[in-house]
């Protein structure tokens, strides 16, 4: 497993670019912190999406997935100081973990792993 920071810099290109790779792909949150544990926030659901503030750039990332065709979850994390995206040997995206200033931790990890060009009939959700 490899791990590799994202410059801050480039979370708004990283994480379009990450998104338009995987939307629709099934994600799993969890949010761990010393007081917290680990708790699940999102669980198998389509991705639709992961975005940085690009008006305040004050560390706001947002993850958004699809509950059902018309209805759609959105957990905003806050305070984020770092983002790390986890890659399997092979290459292939496995988790982003993002890190606020607060110590807590988000674990966006997909419910398989493949490289995306291995991948067929995955389709994005409207």
């Amino acid at each position: 497993m490899q791990t590799i920071e994202i410059p801050r810099e480039d979370w708004g290109h990283r994480l379009n670019e990450f998104t338009a790779i995987h939307e629709g792909w099934l994600v799993t949150l969890d949010i761990m912190g010393a007081e917290l544990g680990v708790q699940p926030e999102i669980v198998n659901l389509p991705l639709l999406g992961v975005s940085a503030d690009r008006v305040n750039h004050d560390g706001t990332i947002a993850v958004s997935v699809a509950r059902s065709r018309s209805e759609h979850f959105t957990h905003i994390i806050e305070g984020v100081t770092r983002i790390y995206l986890e890659r399997t040997d092979d290459g292939a995206d496995a988790a982003l973990q993002i890190e606020s200033a607060d110590a807590t931790k988000a674990l966006l990890r997909f419910r398989a792993t493949a490289l995306p060009e291995t991948v067929d009939g995955i389709v994005a959700h409207g």
